[in-house]
């Protein structure tokens, strides 16, 4: 049966969810500070529903503090857990491991490391769960090694910065890449495709029942692109300046002229920049300059990277004129950027 309660504590709301009684295994939901809600909300809700249709079948969900048994979101909402990740830990080397462990990780993208929830997630694969990851936990899989030559996926808005730093690992912009072993989810709205995906493996039935329930018309497929992906953002446009714009987001680093991406979609120059002025109000050109700066200011405030390797990745050929163009779109310099976001990081 589901426990749920709300209370408040300094007018915030403090949620404790679950237990869900199946003898049939549980699935380990691990929170840091910083987790997001809707994420969150996207996973327990479909088990929570399937846990009242099918106890049968529902596996037991448990809530884990990352450290400690109460966390907050990035929103400010508190939620109790059931237990600390220690216990999770020990519980993991006397046998008793979860069917899979899911991390939500805080929401913030950047390097990160910390050695208890490496210690964690060793710890699990050792001992057979297996691992989903969302949030800046995927950094942390990737920091660690633990997702060299693996497919993966963060975040559209981080893409940029973990597939330049992780070039080892195979970063997709998907909403989740499923796995027996490691898997990895974008978040948000995502977790719920995966939430679903996860109870379809268990029973398609229940899992058509459970979309229906959350009004979820066609849940989508882990390789389905994120919408908000540099490459998916143009809505209604005709496909040919869709193509138009993916070859250019595929070739960041190395800028193709106007002629070789006309070429590439098979029409004349002059009909390409129609369409871009007509849809898009710029020339290709200088919409593809915008999509190399913001590349670069992704890079600069996700990264440690040398201005250099930050201009050579966004594809121009000098810090002087990376940072022309940056000032002239932002108002700063790179080096300015930087050093506002770290000082602001520090207040």
């Amino acid at each position: 049966a589901l426990e749920e309660i709300a209370g408040k504590t300094n007018g915030r709301i403090i949620w404790t969810m679950f237990h869900f009684a199946n003898p049939n295994g549980y699935v380990a939901v691990v929170l840091m500070d910083g987790f997001s809600t809707l994420s969150l909300g996207a996973i327990v809700e479909p088990f929570s529903y399937l846990s009242q249709t099918h106890p049968e079948i529902a596996p037991k969900l448990t809530l884990v503090g990352f450290d400690g048994h109460q966390m907050q979101s990035l929103s400010g909402m508190m939620v109790n857990c059931d237990e600390e990740s220690e216990a999770l830990i020990e519980r993991l080397k006397h046998g008793r491991a979860p069917v899979r462990v899911i991390v939500c990780g805080p929401a913030h993208a950047g390097p990160f490391y910390d050695r208890c929830l490496s210690s964690l997630l060793r710890v699990a694969i050792r001992y057979g769960a297996s691992i989903c990851t969302l949030g800046a936990a995927t950094w942390q899989m990737a920091e660690t090694g633990l997702l060299k030559t693996r497919a993966t996926t963060v975040h559209w808005s981080s893409f940029a910065a973990f597939s330049e730093r992780y070039s080892d690992v195979d970063t997709r912009e998907t909403l989740y890449v499923p796995s027996e072993m490691i898997a990895s989810c974008a978040g948000e709205t995502a977790a719920l495709d995966m939430a679903l995906d996860l109870i379809a493996s268990i029973s398609p039935t229940a899992a058509e029942q459970t979309a229906n329930h959350l009004l979820v018309a066609y849940p989508r497929v882990g390789k389905t692109s994120q919408p908000g992906a540099r490459g998916n953002r143009l809505r209604g446009v005709p496909s040919l300046l869709a193509d138009a714009v993916r070859l250019m987001v595929n070739h960041i680093e190395d800028p193709l002229n106007t002629a070789a991406i006309s070429a590439h979609c098979g029409v004349s120059v002059r009909q390409l920049e129609r369409l871009f002025q007509r849809h898009l109000c710029a020339s290709p050109m200088q919409y593809y300059t915008q999509l190399r700066i913001q590349h670069a200011h992704d890079l600069v405030l996700q990264t440690d990277m040398s201005l250099l390797d930050v201009a050579v990745a966004s594809g121009f050929s000098s810090t002087g004129l990376l940072s022309k163009k940056f000032k002239k779109n932002f108002g700063l310099t790179p080096s300015q950027m930087r050093n506002r976001a770290q000082v602001g990081a520090t207040v």
